[in-house]
């Protein structure tokens, strides 16, 4: 056992509350001992947030099963500890290591880092200064690894740019493998660490090395332009894509956690990309052209995972399952191959439309634990606007099938903050919410227990809305009490609810409709959760960034942010004081309408799909609901009056 090993064991797992989620050596662990050692190329797989977390992230494991099934490669995971970890390792100087192996990150070739969401990048910095790399790129070495980035939030990396050496846009699979290849290539050349940044930068045109370009402003504060400081560095960057999506590196002999994850299963994505465009989807757009898995390749899949793991639940993943055009097939024939053995099918969420309406023959295949179907707004006019392909009449009778096939619980995603928002689309959601509830009745039962989980928009690169202002937090809080007087029965603040929901099952919305639309009594089987404001406020700030928010998240991490995504962990007084050190305007990222005209941060990016595309359905958006275009720095919001 190796010095670090034996230091993790006897200083670090005693002194935390899950040590099982540090131990390594997890069912199908790739890693042996000495391979690390022996490896001509050594890379860790990071992942910015806890092993619960992580362990549940697919692209990681996929990543772990490629590198480790590349000659001479060695790859290893690496998670954030949680604060008690942390806490031990600084005061006891243990550096963050590896999982599989508990080698020292620092010592890694290639540092393959998965930006999934905004909230992780403080904790990005943290896992550098714990692995003790330079947080700054431009403080490294050729001592140091090369930090490496991708993932959704890497489609806009410009916030982290003074903190990664490449980033790369599209797909894992075929972009991992091509840069393991060029490292092998350079390594063996004797070529320094900063010559291969420069190197990969101009070999691959999905690789941005965001050193090597300087970004220029207008007197507002708004883009100039991003110029290139070398030749033969390009000037816009395409997207790698996966082409052989069929037979694509893929864990077929998925790890198997110590400890309770958030999703304990066989993860299968059986689709890539989205035939919809919702107006609000990142995914939607950049995740494009779609690519679709056989059923014989799925179902491959699945029997050697479950051969492998023993695990009794298959999550079939895509952006949009229901879009599967062979899922009725799929079903089947998983049902007809798993049932026996008491193998659940689980979808991550159903759009409500015609193929719910054939739930019945998913009846013995899927866990009715409970059914999860993204809504997003709640008016068929609304739901119009922002593309979402579901009408009342599609969704009752959907999940009235479904109570049919024997569910009783039910979990409603909606949004609030689109433009044109209006106070019935607010208040609609409470009356939807009750509809599908009370639908059960329908069918000689009582109630379904319904969770109407409200988030607030944050409008996302690369999507229509991404010139909108984001609505001010006075804006979100003033529906969430809305939200909370429908809940408990007072309509408007101070009024009482006159009707229970099951005789005003179609109560008109607006204004005048608030004490008829108050449908809470003690009969409902409702919830309506909101997540916290300040949150997705940091989001919108982060998600349409440029590289000035690069001192505002170091300002933020020195003044101990990490985590963010954990409610536990996040505290906005570090973001404010953050932004007041780094001389930022939060607002003006977050809640500023910016001009068609204008340079955005992620412009060099390319997308399949046209700027004027996107426009267009922006105003097609506001035109649907009835709503001005707005002009710069103004709300396309109506504000609940």
């Amino acid at each position: 056992m190796s010095s670090l090993a034996s230091r993790i064991s006897d200083e670090l797992l005693p002194r935390v509350r899950q040590p099982a989620q540090y131990i390594g050596g997890e069912v199908n662990q790739l890693v042996r001992p000495g391979q690390w050692q022996a490896a001509e190329i050594r890379v860790a797989i990071v992942f910015p947030d806890t092993y619960t977390i992580g362990m549940s992230h697919l692209g990681c494991q996929i990543l772990y099963w490629l590198c480790n099934h590349t000659p001479g490669v060695c790859g290893e995971r690496v998670y954030h500890p949680w604060t008690d970890a942390e806490q031990v390792m600084r005061e006891r100087r243990i550096p963050l290591f590896t999982w599989d192996t508990r080698q020292p990150v620092r010592d890694a070739d290639i540092l393959a880092i998965s930006l999934q969401y905004e909230l992780c990048c403080t904790s990005v910095l943290n896992l550098l200064d714990l692995a003790g790399v330079p947080v700054r790129a431009a403080q490294r070495g050729d001592e140091h690894p090369l930090v490496i980035a991708g993932g959704p939030q890497a489609d806009n990396p410009e916030p982290m740019a003074e903190f990664l050496d490449l980033v790369v846009f599209g797909d894992g699979e075929e972009s991992m493998a091509a840069i393991l290849e060029a490292y092998r290539e350079y390594k063996r050349a004797g070529v320094p660490r900063r010559e291969m940044i420069l190197l990969m930068a101009r070999r691959f045109p999905w690789v941005y090395a965001p050193s090597l370009y300087e970004v220029t402003y207008h007197a507002d504060g708004t883009i100039a332009g991003v110029w290139p400081r070398h030749d033969g560095l390009p000037r816009e960057f395409a997207r790698c894509k996966t082409h052989d999506f069929e037979y694509a590196p893929f864990p077929a002999r998925p790890l198997v956690p110590w400890t309770e994850v958030v999703h304990d299963r066989i993860s299968i994505e059986v689709m890539r990309g989205c035939p919809q465009l919702c107006t609000f989807c990142h995914a939607g757009y950049t995740k494009r052209p779609l690519r679709l898995r056989s059923v014989d390749r799925i179902l491959e899949i699945a029997e050697e995972a479950y051969r492998a793991t023993g695990q009794h639940e298959i999550g079939l993943l895509s952006l949009s399952t229901a879009d599967y055009p062979m899922l009725r097939e799929l079903a089947e024939r998983a049902n007809g191959q798993f049932a026996a053995r008491k193998v659940n099918l689980s979808f991550p969420s159903l759009r409500v439309d015609k193929m719910l309406q054939n739930i019945p023959w998913m009846a013995n295949s899927v866990r009715k634990g409970g059914l999860t179907i993204a809504v997003e707004a709640a008016n068929d006019d609304m739901r119009a606007a922002i593309r979402k392909k579901v009408t009342d009449g599609n969704l009752l009778e959907g999940v009235r099938q479904a109570f049919l096939a024997g569910w009783s619980r039910v979990k409603l995603y909606f949004m609030a903050g689109f433009p044109g928002e209006r106070p019935e689309d607010i208040d609609g959601i409470w009356r939807l919410a009750n509809q599908v509830s009370l639908e059960r009745r329908s069918i000689g039962k009582g109630p379904a227990a319904v969770t109407a989980s409200v988030g607030w928009l944050v409008p996302k690169p690369f999507t229509p809305l991404q010139w909108m202002a984001q609505p001010r937090r006075e804006y979100f809080a003033e529906v969430r009490e809305r939200l909370r007087a429908l809940q408990q029965g007072t309509g408007r603040p101070g009024d009482q609810a006159t009707e229970p929901p099951r005789t005003r099952r179609n109560a008109p919305g607006g204004p005048a409709g608030y004490a008829g639309l108050a449908m809470r009594s003690r009969r409902s089987a409702v919830k309506i959760t909101t997540p916290d404001i300040e949150t997705s406020i940091l989001e919108g700030v982060i998600a349409r960034g440029d590289r000035k928010l690069c001192q505002v998240i170091y300002e933020a991490w020195k003044r101990g942010a990490r985590l963010d995504g954990w409610s536990e962990c996040f505290d906005p007084r570090r973001w404010q004081e953050a932004y007041e050190a780094a001389g930022i305007d939060p607002d003006w990222y977050a809640h500023r309408e910016r001009g068609r005209d204008e340079i955005l941060p992620w412009d060099h990016i390319w997308l399949r799909i046209s700027r004027e595309y996107l426009e267009r359905s922006y105003d097609d958006a506001l035109e649907k609901v009835g709503a001005a275009r707005p002009s710069a720095g103004v709300t396309a919001l109506r504000v609940i009056g």
